[in-house]
C-alpha cells in the first residue's frame, strides 16, 4: 500500500502532470498557484510514468536541486525517460551522472561554455543575427518567428561549435526535432524517437571517426582527444554527451528566443521601455528566462531516507522539480505573473541549480541578449499576426509556432544584412570557432 502522503489533490483526480497536453492549457498555471498553497511537495500518481513527488515551491526546488548527495541524477533527469537508455549512459553522459564522474565529464564540457570562449564567438554571432533580421525585415509579411528565427539562432551556433559540414545541417536539424518530439505518445511514436536517436548516434560516430583521425578546435574534437582525471573519453562517452549537447543547445534556447518574441509584443509598454532604457538588457535576458522557462521540470531520485517541505521521502523515490511554477512563486517573485524587464534580484531557476547548473547558461544568455540588441537596432514593433499553440510536452515548455511581422525603424531599409557578405561571414564563422577553441583550450 502507498501511504506517501501528502497527496496532490489539485485539479481533481483525473490530473496527470505527465500529460504533455496538459502544458498547452494556460490553465495548469492556476493550478501550480493553488498547489503552491495546497501542497508544495506532493506524491503524486501518474498512468504515464508511475508515482513521483512533485515540488511546486522555491526553497524546496532549489533544495532538490542544491543538493546532490541526497537527490541524485544518476537514475534519470526527466519523466518518462527510457530506463534502458538511462542506464546505459548513467555516470558516462553529463546530465545523468554524480559525485566525480559528473565532476570529470564537467571539466571537458565547461571550457567550452565559459565566458571566454562565449566572448570569441558573440560578434559574429551578432553579425550572424543582424543578416538573419535583414533579410526577414527585407521580404516583409509575417513569419514562423519559432521556425526561421528562435530555432535557426541556437542551431547555427551549435553547429558551429561542433564544426558540422554545411551539407548535414538540415538533415541533423530535422532528425533532432523527430528524436525529442514527444507529442505521440503511442507506440509509434516511441518507436519513431528511438529510431531518430538511432540516426543521431550513427551520424556522430562517423564524425567521431574523422575527428580522431583529423582533430580540428571544434568541442567534437576536444571531447574526443581530451583526458580528464587522467584518462581520455571513450567513444560511447563522447557520443552520449554530443547527443546531450544536441539535446541541451537545440531544444530550451529557442523556446526562450520564441517566448521573449511574443512576451514583448504582447506587452509592448515592455517593448517600448527597453527601447528607451537599453540599460535594462541585463535585467530583460534574465526576465526571460524565468518567465519562459524553456525547462518544465528536473528530476532526481532520492539517494536515502529524507524530508522535504514536511513530506517524508523514501529512499529511491522520484522527485520532480516543476521549474515554472518555482520561478512564480510568490514568495520569491513579487508580482510573479508580471513580465518585469526591470527585475531585481531574479533568482530564478532557469538553469537548474547546484552541481547541475546548465553548462550552457552563458551561451544561452548571450544568445537571448545578443536578439534583444538586434531587435533594439533593427525593429520599431513587434506584431502578432496568428495563433501561438504551445508545444504538447511534460518536459520542455514552449511554442510549436509563433506568426509574427517585425516592423522596421525608419530608415533601416533592408535591414542589418547586405548581397554579397554570406561567404565572408562564413569564413569569418570558423575564425571565431578556432578562436574559442583556442580560448577553451587555454582555459582547460
Amino acid at each position: 500500500m502507498n501511504s506517501r502522503s501528502p497527496r496532490w489533490t489539485v485539479g481533481g483526480p483525473d490530473l496527470d502532470l505527465a500529460d504533455p497536453h496538459f502544458y498547452t492549457d494556460p490553465r495548469h498555471h492556476g493550478i501550480w498557484r493553488a498547489a503552491r498553497d495546497a501542497h508544495p511537495v506532493a506524491w503524486t500518481e501518474s498512468a504515464r510514468t508511475g508515482g513521483f513527488w512533485s515540488v511546486t515551491t522555491h526553497a524546496e526546488g532549489s533544495a532538490v536541486l542544491r543538493n546532490p548527495q541526497v537527490f541524485a541524477s544518476g537514475r534519470g533527469m526527466r519523466l518518462g525517460a527510457d530506463p534502458r537508455g538511462v542506464e546505459a549512459a548513467a555516470g558516462r553522459m553529463l546530465v545523468v551522472s554524480d559525485g566525480a564522474a559528473h565532476r570529470r565529464l564537467r571539466s571537458a564540457h565547461q571550457s567550452w561554455f565559459n565566458g571566454r570562449a562565449v566572448a570569441a564567438l558573440l560578434p559574429l554571432l551578432r553579425r550572424q543575427v543582424d543578416a538573419r533580421l535583414g533579410e526577414l525585415l527585407a521580404r516583409g509579411g509575417p513569419f514562423d518567428a519559432v521556425a526561421e528565427l528562435a530555432e535557426w539562432m541556437p542551431t547555427w551556433v551549435l553547429f558551429e561549435m561542433m564544426d558540422i559540414p554545411g551539407p548535414d545541417r538540415d538533415e541533423l536539424a530535422g532528425i533532432m526535432a523527430r528524436a525529442f518530439d514527444d507529442a505521440d505518445e503511442s507506440a509509434a511514436g516511441a518507436a519513431g524517437r528511438t529510431a531518430a536517436h538511432t540516426e543521431i548516434f550513427a551520424y556522430f560516430a562517423g564524425l567521431l571517426d574523422d575527428r580522431r583521425d583529423c582533430p580540428g578546435r571544434d568541442i567534437v574534437s576536444s571531447l574526443a582527444t581530451a583526458e580528464a582525471h587522467g584518462r581520455p573519453f571513450t567513444d560511447d562517452e563522447v557520443l552520449l554527451n554530443c547527443d546531450g549537447l544536441m539535446n541541451g543547445g537545440l531544444e530550451t534556447t529557442p523556446h526562450a528566443v520564441s517566448g521573449a518574441l511574443l512576451a514583448l509584443a504582447r506587452r509592448p509598454d515592455a517593448w517600448r521601455r527597453l527601447k528607451q532604457d537599453p540599460g535594462l538588457l541585463d535585467t530583460a535576458v534574465e526576465e526571460v528566462l524565468r518567465w519562459t522557462s524553456p525547462a518544465l521540470h528536473a528530476m532526481r531520485t532520492a539517494a536515502e531516507d529524507t524530508t522535504l517541505g514536511g513530506a517524508r521521502i523514501r529512499r529511491g523515490d522520484r522527485v520532480v522539480v516543476w521549474l515554472p511554477s518555482c520561478n512564480h512563486d510568490e514568495r520569491v517573485f513579487p508580482e510573479p505573473d508580471a513580465f518585469e524587464i526591470g527585475r531585481r534580484p531574479n533568482p530564478h531557476l532557469g538553469f537548474g541549480g547546484g552541481p547541475h547548473y546548465c553548462v550552457g547558461s552563458t551561451l544561452a544568455r548571450a544568445e537571448v541578449r545578443c536578439l534583444l540588441e538586434a531587435l533594439l537596432r533593427h525593429v520599431k514593433s513587434i506584431e502578432v499576426t496568428g495563433d501561438a499553440p504551445r508545444r504538447p510536452s511534460n518536459f520542455l515548455r514552449g511554442l510549436q509556432r509563433l506568426e509574427v511581422e517585425l516592423v522596421p525603424e525608419a530608415g533601416n531599409g533592408r535591414g542589418a544584412g547586405a548581397d554579397g557578405e554570406e561567404d565572408v561571414h562564413v569564413h569569418e564563422a570558423h575564425e571565431h570557432v578556432r578562436t574559442a577553441g583556442d580560448a577553451a583550450g587555454d582555459a582547460a
